[in-house]
């Protein structure tokens, strides 16, 4: 990976181009990209600035509700999904509890799904218990509008590696995504001390496949560069920031290799941002860690 000072812009739309050359040439950029920073903006997406927009309305309402009318809507059988109440989660132990609080869905299986009545692990129904009005839908929507934005980009991350183009979407089928609508609330009391504790969520890397973010206007998500400077993700109107993680970087031989990043909100205005985890169908259990794609796949990243 480079020193890079910033995160690169990528205009997707050439994806859905009729002409390969077109397409060929945007999923070089982003495996380019992918190599060398691990995040990358994107525009030119597809995806509905009305729907974006209604999300995060969406989310403001149900985080205005109060916490024990937010608890009835808690997931205690599923990791990310339901309610997750302020400091509930830890993402880096050495940064303390994150600052925040989150409500998360994934792939929505009818009732009669003989899988959900077994109770299988990531099989069960999302909780919509208390929810505002319009709430399901919208994320419903967005849901399933994010799950074909991941598809394309995997087109792109295919071609870039000289793969058949659906060598990843047809493992993108039924995929055990994650989305997660989340806020920061304000932190103008704790900014000011002198021994900050977690303002938002501390450094990690992400151990899905591949992350596509939208925040809102207040910024603090930060990327750490491998001399280890951390770089501002300021926020970019109409785009989504999208990053790789640790499962993308074993299917292909650490050529795509995910970047150790942060939230830190020190604004006295809550910090909104929506999340989509995008993780393949779920399959049979590996018993081998060995990478998917053989060594000699990635050469032309």
């Amino acid at each position: 990976m480079s020193n890079f000072g910033k995160i690169p812009v990528i205009d997707i739309a050439t994806l859905r181009s009729d002409d390969p050359v077109k397409r060929m040439l945007c999923a070089k950029r982003i495996g380019r990209v992918c190599r060398e920073v691990g995040f990358f903006y994107i525009v030119g997406h597809g995806v509905d600035r009305t729907l974006v927009a209604e999300a995060f309305a969406a989310a403001a309402a149900f985080f205005a509700l109060p916490t024990e009318v937010k608890m009835r809507m808690r997931d205690k059988s599923r990791r990310y999904c339901g309610y997750l109440a302020l400091g509930g989660e830890m993402t880096n132990p050495a940064a303390g509890p994150d600052r925040r609080e989150a409500f998360g869905i994934s792939l929505d299986r009818p009732a009669t799904d003989s899988r959900v009545r077994a109770g299988k692990p990531l099989r069960e129904r999302n909780q919509w218990l208390a929810a505002p009005p319009g709430f399901m839908s919208v994320l419903t929507a967005y849901y399933q509008s994010l799950c074909d934005l991941g598809t394309l980009i995997s087109h792109g991350f295919a071609l870039a590696l000289d793969l058949p183009e659906n060598f990843f979407a047809r493992r993108l089928r039924r995929p055990i995504a994650n989305l997660r609508i989340i806020h920061y609330p304000s932190n103008r009391h704790l900014a000011t001390r002198s021994a900050r504790p977690n303002l938002g969520c501390g450094a990690h890397t992400d151990n899905g496949y591949l992350t596509i973010l939208a925040q809102d206007n207040e910024g603090g998500l930060q990327v750490r560069n491998p001399a280890g400077r951390w770089i501002d993700a300021l926020p970019i109107e109409g785009s989504f920031v999208c990053n790789i993680g640790d499962m993308l970087a074993q299917w292909t031989n650490n050529m795509m290799r995910p970047t150790p990043h942060r939230v830190v909100h020190r604004s006295s205005n809550s910090r909104y941002s929506i999340s989509f985890i995008f993780h393949p169908d779920l399959g049979p259990r590996r018993t081998s860690r060995e990478p998917v794609l053989p060594k000699n796949s990635a050469r032309s990243l």
